[in-house]
């Protein structure tokens, strides 16, 4: 009975602590302003994830169609094998067993390598335009005065819901693919090497 009241002690303690939370962040409330932002779409939508996406595309579906042709010769001389199995002598049919069994093993290696391959190509576009979206947003956050601003894409959030007036996604986007373009327009033109007619007007 003693342990039974100590929960329920603890319980109502734990209930207080959060009604006294939420007193708080109410309280709070005009002094925080905090945005909601799903990274995983700012890196799928704007203009340079497009393209390294389109990219990453063409090449899985490349290695989708090597892997399905590596496929397809396993499965003709397993055929292969069950069709000629009463014709075929001891030393062929250990021969083509053989030949399976080298090409399967083959498959199962360019599976595990293409599985690794395009792992590390998508973290290489998740970490090179991520690391251009940091500031980014930083620097959104400063303009617009957002206290807090929260990434819906990640799980460990656990965002359960979010009032779309505080989505910035679109926003970030825009604003993202607006830095690209002025960063590429004002960077400074490369030196060229002198040409013949440069050295001869000198």
């Amino acid at each position: 009975m003693r342990h039974l009241i100590n929960r329920r002690l603890v319980l109502l303690s734990s209930v207080c602590c959060i009604l006294l939370s939420w007193e708080v962040l109410a309280q709070s409330t005009n002094a925080v302003k905090i945005g909601v932002l799903n990274v995983f779409r700012v890196i799928a939508e704007c203009a340079e994830g497009k393209v390294a996406n389109a990219e990453y595309e063409r090449r899985f579906e490349a290695k989708r169609e090597e892997l399905g042709k590596k496929q397809k010769e396993i499965q003709d001389l397993q055929q292969q094998l069950q069709n000629q199995a009463k014709t075929l002598n001891d030393e062929a049919r250990a021969a083509l067993t053989r030949s399976i069994e080298a090409e399967t093993t083959d498959l199962q290696r360019l599976q595990d390598d293409a599985q690794k391959e395009f792992n590390e190509m998508r973290s290489e576009i998740f970490n090179r335009i991520g690391n251009k979206l940091a500031p980014v947003v930083q620097q959104y956050a400063k303009d617009y005065g957002y206290t807090l601003i929260f990434d819906s894409s990640n799980q460990v959030n656990q965002i359960v819901y979010g009032d779309p007036e505080i989505e910035i996604t679109d926003d970030i986007v825009k604003r993202f693919d607006a830095s690209q373009i002025s960063s590429k327009t004002t960077e400074p033109a490369k030196s060229k090497a002198p040409t013949t007619a440069d050295k001869k007007a000198n």
